[in-house]
């Protein structure tokens, strides 16, 4: 086998460099890249034969390791399905590296079995792309900065994919018993991450050139995703009890000191004005709370900042922002000299809030708002479980309980926002983890990533909860959607399929609970740690679920 020249170099070096983990998607082109990966005895390689679902697969194994980690593929719309994963990572900055195979340049535009255009594939939406020649021998020194540089690229804040693009030629695969090349490189050195890490040191900032908190009328602290944090958690807490009020939706992962219920907060437009900060410091990364948005766009503080090591170009959700301070949250919580004592605008509101909710959950119905506030409750008293939750509605319903997430961390593809593999992404985390690890999610996202479970790797730690209401229940709640007379049929998305028989195909328990009262004696069983995978099936109907959630916002409207 003439093999591609510099592949068992690339691995190599990526292996020195940190990378422990490969996700293949099986193909023939890429076969002496998945050799390359298989055969290295440092690598860890999963093999995943939907690229879509591979491709989230792995950036829940970067969630969970925080770590990057290859994604491999063959030739064709093999590399156009790791896209939703690829932009998803860009967005929420986890370091993946894609190895896509590709025919060789002559045979490009030529009509030939699955060739299309790989060049820049995925655009603005990686950090690099590298077309990696493998049709002559480079010298060593080539592949060791190819390497490197990936991986640097990757890591470097803002992290984010890198797209290797990778010419093979056939024949693709060795002789019987036929080794691979031996890599040519030499084992890195001390130097070689010193000469890698001389350009990523955080230079001084001095904050008084900014602003000065003690001068502040009033602070507004927001938090967007972010992974849990107990050190930075406990300088918010620690602020939040100085009466700066800090907010954040379940994704930021904040301390119960900082549980405001920001969103019901601000139901009430007349409240804003007095709600208005004179200066707004942001950390992490996107809200789900619209409201939060419409606030600050409205009320604009007097001075608006971003805190991010190293942004890509100016994120300004907000619309208000003064300027950007390139240091990371921990280092600009410990630096910053923050005021004494202040009298915090959203205490009593957040208090009014809590009043109405207790109320209204005493009263409970078999209806979602009111199962995830249960749902919230148990799994923040059992010890050792982390929760990813789906977009749509679910995540917005984790927002709204009067139950919230403190010691569970919080995982949610915030980046694209898309329901396209929030299974996926579980799936790939909970290899890294012994917790239980909790995947909630509607019926719509579920079977639109049900492939999440077409693999030999679904963990017995693993636990699916999906809410069937038979369709996109959203729509129901959005104004103007509801209204449609095209509702039913083109957008709610109705379904009348159920999760069973996929459960029998994966080989996991499958529950189902269509009250309370079902729901009760199956989640004795269903989160015990002793078990294999298991999901549980709750059917409510979307068009009560609309209507209480309709309810309940009323009350905070007034």
């Amino acid at each position: 086998m003439g093999f591609p020249a510099g592949i068992v170099e690339l691995v190599d070096i990526l292996s020195q460099m940190g990378i422990e983990e490969a996700v293949i998607c099986p193909g023939s082109r890429n076969a002496p890249l998945m050799l390359a990966l298989a055969r290295h005895p440092k690598i860890h390689c999963y093999s995943i034969s939907d690229e879509r679902s591979a491709g989230f697969f792995g950036l829940g194994l970067v969630l969970a390791s925080k770590k990057p980690v290859i994604l491999c593929c063959t030739s064709g719309s093999a590399g156009l399905n790791f896209a939703p994963a690829v932009v998803e990572a860009f967005f929420q900055e986890l370091p993946l590296l894609i190895f896509s195979a590709d025919r060789p340049a002559e045979w490009i535009g030529q009509w030939d079995g699955q060739t299309i255009y790989q060049k820049e594939l995925y655009g603005k939406h990686v950090k690099q792309f590298i077309d990696f020649p493998t049709d002559s021998l480079q010298m060593p020194e080539y592949y060791l900065n190819v390497g490197m540089g990936a991986y640097q690229q990757a890591c470097t804040e803002p992290k984010g994919p890198v797209h290797v693009n990778i010419p093979i030629s056939e024949p693709f695969y060795p002789s019987q018993g036929e080794s691979l090349p031996l890599s040519s490189l030499p084992i890195l050195s001390i130097n070689d991450f010193m000469r890698l890490d001389k350009d990523t040191h955080v230079k001084p900032i001095d904050l008084s050139t900014y602003f000065d908190a003690k001068k502040a009328q009033s602070i507004l602290i927001t938090v967007g995703q972010r992974p849990f944090n107990e050190l930075e958690n406990d300088y918010f807490s620690q602020l939040a009890l100085l009466g700066i009020p800090v907010i954040g939706d379940a994704t930021a992962n904040l301390p119960a000191a900082c549980q405001c219920d920001h969103d019901l907060v601000l139901a009430n437009e007349e409240l804003w004005p007095a709600l208005k900060p004179d200066l707004h410091i942001h950390f992490g990364k996107s809200f789900v709370s619209k409201r939060i948005k419409q606030f600050l766009r409205r009320e604009k503080p007097t001075n608006s900042f971003l805190i991010h090591p190293n942004p890509i170009g100016r994120p300004d959700p907000f619309q208000s922002l003064t300027d950007v301070i390139t240091m990371d949250t921990l280092q600009f919580l410990q630096e910053c000299t923050w005021p004494g004592q202040q009298t915090n605008p959203w205490k009593p509101l957040a208090q009014k809030v809590i009043s109405i909710q207790e109320k209204f959950f005493n009263r409970p119905n078999f209806t979602e708002l009111h199962i995830y506030n249960d749902l919230i409750n148990q799994m923040e008293n059992m010890e050792g479980t982390e929760v990813h939750i789906a977009n749509s509605l679910a995540i917005r319903y984790v927002n709204w309980t009067t139950a919230h997430f403190s010691q569970t961390e919080v995982f949610s593809n915030r980046g694209t926002s898309g329901i396209d593999g929030c299974l996926s992404t579980a799936v790939g985390a909970s290899q890294k983890t012994s917790k239980i690890s909790i995947s909630i999610l509607g019926d719509v996202a579920f079977h639109y990533d049900k492939n999440a479970l077409w693999n030999q790797y679904v963990p017995n730690n693993l636990r699916i909860i999906v809410f069937n209401n038979g369709g996109g229940g959203i729509f129901r709640n959005l104004e103007g959607a509801k209204e449609l007379p095209e509702l039913n049929e083109f957008m709610e998305t109705q379904q009348n399929f159920t999760a069973k028989n996929t459960c029998l195909d994966a080989g996991i328990n499958y529950y189902s609970a269509r009250n309370f009262e079902e729901w009760n004696v199956i989640s004795e069983q269903f989160f015990k740690i002793d078990q294999k995978a298991a999901l549980v099936e709750i059917f409510t109907s979307s068009i009560e679920n609309a209507d209480e959630l309709k309810k309940y916002m009323d009350l905070f409207r007034a």
